[in-house]
C-alpha cells in the first residue's frame, strides 16, 4: 500500500510500504477513506519532534473496516468508522474515569507517533495511508452515521474533541467572555465548542489575516495578536477574560492567554508544544489566583457527544477544510500548511 512517510525535517514522500496486518485478537484492518494533517504533525515536519526517519505518519483518519480479530465484538467488516488518534482499551482504571488519554493498557498510544511509552504495542503505523492496523479496536474506532460524511467526520479522530476538551477543561459558563489564542485548525474548533456553552463572547486572537477571517465567519470577535490584551480588557471593564484557551503551542501565545485571564480565571492549553521546556509567569499566576489546566484530550471519552451534535447539525466543521488532496499529494499538502500559503486551513488526504 501506499504512505506517507517521514524522511526527515521537510521531507515527507508519499512510498509504498507494508500492508497491515491483524497482530492481536482486538485489532482491526480499516482502510482508510479520509486523513487528516494535524497541526502537531508539523512538530515532525519542522524536525522539534523526534520521530523515526521511515516511519508513516498521520493521527487522523476516517475509514472502512476491513478485517477484524477474534477478540473484536463491536465492529464488522464494512462498518464505517472514525478511528480515535489515541488508542484506548476502555476498560482500564482511566478510561473508566473517562480519561483514556492515560489509558493503562496502550500506554497512550498515538498513531503516527511510533511506540507508545510504554512499548506495549510496538510501532503503530500512521493513517496518512491507504490502510492502518488499529489496535483495540472496539474503543478505539467509532462507527459513524451515513449523516456525518468524511469531510466532516475527519475531524472527530482529533482536533474537535481536542477543542472540546479545551472548553471542558475552561469550564465555561453562560455570560463569561472567552478568549482563544491561535485560530489554526484546533483553535477554529475552540471557537465552534467554545459557543456550545453560552459565552457572552469569544474572542479569537490571531496574526494571519486569512485567519482571524475564518474565526469572524464563526462568530468570534476576531483581533490581531498585537491588539489581544488591550481589546480583552476593554470588554471585560479592565477585568480581562474568564477563559482564556491557548490553541497553538508556541510559548508566546501561552503568556498572551495568561497574562489575558482575570484574576480567579481559568487558562486552558489544548496546544501542543515541541519545546522541551520555557519560562512559565508563575508568580504572575499565583498572584492572580488562576487555574491552569493542560493535558492531552480525552478524544474517545468525547466522540460520541460530537458525533451526535455533527448528526444534528449543531457542530459542523467543513468549512474549515481548505484543501482535500489526493494521498499522492501529500508532500505538497504538508508545504502548503507549514508555509501558510493559499489561505490553508484544514487539509485532508483522499487515498
Amino acid at each position: 500500500m501506499k504512505g506517507t512517510v517521514f524522511h526527515g525535517p521537510h521531507d515527507v514522500r508519499v512510498e509504498r510500504v507494508d500492508d497491515p496486518a491483524l497482530k492481536t485478537p482486538t485489532d482491526a484492518i480499516v482502510r482508510i477513506t479520509r486523513a487528516g494533517i494535524c497541526g502537531s504533525d508539523l512538530h515532525f515536519y519542522h524536525g522539534a519532534l523526534p520521530i523515526v526517519p521511515g516511519f508513516v505518519l498521520g493521527h487522523e483518519g476516517v475509514g472502512v473496516i476491513e478485517e477484524v480479530g477474534a477478540g473484536v465484538g463491536g465492529l464488522k467488516k464494512g462498518d464505517r468508522v472514525v478511528v480515535s488518534g489515541v488508542v484506548a482499551c476502555g476498560r482500564c482504571y482511566f478510561c473508566r474515569r473517562g480519561q483514556p488519554s492515560q489509558c493503562a493498557e496502550s500506554g497512550s498510544a498515538v498513531f503516527g507517533y511510533g511506540a507508545n511509552s510504554a512499548g506495549k504495542l510496538g510501532w503503530l503505523g500512521g493513517e496518512q495511508s491507504e490502510a492502518v492496523r488499529v489496535p483495540m479496536a472496539d474503543y478505539t474506532c467509532f462507527p459513524l452515521p451515513d449523516a456525518i460524511d468524511d469531510n466532516a467526520a475527519v475531524f472527530l479522530a482529533d482536533i474537535l474533541p481536542t477543542a472540546f476538551f479545551g472548553a471542558v477543561n475552561g469550564n465555561i459558563r453562560p455570560g463569561d467572555t472567552v478568549a482563544i489564542f491561535g485560530c489554526g485548525p484546533v483553535g477554529l474548533c475552540a471557537v465552534m465548542c467554545a459557543k456550545l456553552f453560552g459565552p457572552a463572547e469569544v474572542i479569537a486572537v490571531d496574526s494571519i489575516p486569512y485567519r482571524l477571517e475564518a474565526a469572524r465567519k464563526l462568530g468570534a470577535l476576531a483581533v490581531n495578536m498585537e491588539q489581544a490584551h488591550r481589546t480583552i480588557l476593554d470588554r471585560t471593564e479592565g477585568r480581562g477574560a474568564d477563559v482564556t484557551i491557548e490553541a497553538v503551542g508556541v510559548e508566546s501565545a501561552l503568556t498572551a492567554a495568561i497574562m489575558a485571564a482575570r484574576g480567579g480565571g481559568t487558562v486552558s492549553v489544548i496546544g501542543v508544544f515541541g519545546a522541551p521546556s520555557f519560562n512559565f509567569p508563575i508568580g504572575y499566576a499565583f498572584a492572580r489566583d488562576l487555574t491552569f489546566r493542560i493535558g492531552l484530550a480525552n478524544i474517545n471519552a468525547h466522540i460520541p457527544e460530537l458525533a451526535r451534535l455533527m448528526e444534528r447539525g449543531t457542530l459542523d466543521p467543513r468549512p474549515l477544510v481548505s484543501h482535500v488532496m489526493p494521498l499522492d499529494e501529500a508532500a505538497k499538502g504538508y508545504e502548503i500548511f507549514s508555509a501558510r500559503t493559499d489561505n490553508v486551513l484544514k487539509v485532508l488526504l483522499k487515498p
